[in-house]
């Protein structure tokens, strides 16, 4: 499914992020790290031996893990490390496995939504005090949550073509200001919560007070903006299309859609104030044949903004150590909800609240897209 908003899905298909890119593994540089490169402070190695499995999202996604984070972390630990693809499987498939008594990943990268229903239900473990205590010494509190650490992440921004635009929206108010700024807008069709969370931004709630949101609040200011929305988009590719055919002169996009619309010769204009941000975590199962690997693979991880450097040039996603947009072009940097100003804009969206309202969320939000 190709949303953002699914607690059991992928928000944006790697394969199709990757395309929609226009990058290449190897344009990035995905060689073995060199040894003399310094590498941000971090706890001492611990001893660990034997095989590390990563379920991750597979594809060229899968190539990228391994390039860039499991061989060099292999190398300098002696971890055998391997991925196997579990593309959307991830809830069913460790069920199934604990189940059987038989767990046979070590970590999954998995989406926020699907994590704290895995944590729920007694299938990830919570990090051990040491452990989450040297991951927000290295990449800060608001990266780390009780069970994992933030991966491959993503936001939304506010695009707009200037060529064809009259006026540049840059904040939310803005954006749904139609007589003030005036033009075609582009939203998702097959949305839930972020136009809410936008909407209320736009009516004068602060990011600190969104949650829980007020719906009525957000769908009376959701109606002041409904007829000038010229195409409700339903996939990334669509996304893109409006504003290379010059259907619409503004939207609300996926930032790495919008980074493709860049890269494919429009001249968009992105502003990241109040961008809602979402993001995978990287978890340990509760009986992970080689939970230490694991850890200490998650320390590694934090302590290594370089190779978050390469993994963000190469994926277009956002890592958890804010030094890795130190190894970023400018121009790439800047055009992810992760890069840290663009960060400090926004907001983590609520994926435990979101989750356990979504029924609710999207029963009002199809209701009112189909009156």
């Amino acid at each position: 499914m190709d949303t953002p908003d699914s607690t059991k899905d992928r928000p944006l298909s790697r394969r199709r992020l990757l395309k929609a890119l226009g990058t290449g593994l190897a344009a990035v540089g995905l060689g073995v790290p060199d040894a003399a490169r310094a590498q941000q402070p971090g706890a001492g190695r611990r001893r660990v031996s034997g095989n590390m499995v990563l379920a991750t999202w597979g594809g060229r996604y899968s190539k990228a893990m391994k390039d860039i984070f499991l061989t060099p972390f292999s190398q300098e630990s002696g971890v055998t490390a391997q991925t196997v693809d579990a593309p959307g499987g991830f809830v069913p498939m460790l069920q199934a496995q604990a189940k059987a008594g038989n767990v046979t990943w070590d970590l999954v990268d998995v989406g926020e939504a699907d994590s704290l229903f895995l944590l729920d239900n007694g299938l990830v473990q919570p990090l051990p005090a040491d452990v989450k205590a040297d991951l927000i010494g290295a990449v800060g509190e608001q990266h780390v949550a009780d069970h994992g650490i933030s991966f491959a992440a993503f936001g939304w921004t506010i695009a707009a073509n200037r060529k064809a635009a009259k006026r540049i929206p840059t904040t939310p108010a803005e954006f749904f200001d139609v007589q003030n700024v005036p033009g075609r807008r582009t939203m998702y069709g097959d949305d839930q919560l972020t136009g809410v969370l936008y909407a209320l931004q736009a009516d004068g709630v602060a990011r600190s007070q969104l949650y829980p949101p007020d719906l009525d609040r957000a769908y009376r200011k959701l109606d002041q903006v409904k007829k000038s929305v010229a195409v409700w988009w339903r996939t990334g590719d669509q996304s893109q299309q409006v504003f290379r055919d010059q259907e619409v002169d503004m939207g609300l996009l996926w930032d790495g859609r919008a980074a493709g619309v860049i890269d494919q010769g429009v001249d968009l204009a992105l502003s990241f104030e109040g961008t809602p941000i979402a993001r995978d975590l990287l978890v340990v199962p509760a009986s992970a044949p080689n939970a230490a690997a694991a850890f200490e693979f998650l320390r590694w991880y934090a302590t290594h903004p370089v190779e978050g450097g390469k993994w963000i040039r190469a994926m277009g996603y956002g890592v958890a150590n804010p030094k890795a947009y130190d190894h970023v072009p400018p121009e790439i940097a800047q055009r992810s909800a992760y890069y840290p100003p663009n960060f400090a804009k926004g907001f983590l969206i609520n994926a435990r609240w979101q989750s356990q309202n979504r029924a609710d969320l999207v029963k009002r939000w199809t209701q009112w897209l189909s009156q």
